[in-house]
């Protein structure tokens, strides 16, 4: 229950923000790899073809209760 555990944005001031929506717990910064589809083209006629992209991102969540 709550919010921790929680994907945060670190830089937003609003509802999504780590400062807000961990209630003052603090939060926890980890880098993760995500995979998107990348480089598309469109082969005639009716195909779109992607590779897939590989890149690291940084995730904050909120810290549980202790």
């Amino acid at each position: 229950m709550g919010t921790g555990g929680r994907v945060c944005n670190r830089t937003s001031r609003g509802v999504g923000g780590c400062d807000v929506m961990c209630c003052g717990r603090g939060y926890d910064a980890s880098r993760v790899s995500r995979t998107t589809k990348c480089e598309c083209k469109f082969h005639w006629c009716c195909a779109v073809r992607c590779g897939a992209c590989e890149r690291q991102v940084h995730v904050h969540t909120c810290k549980g209760r202790t």
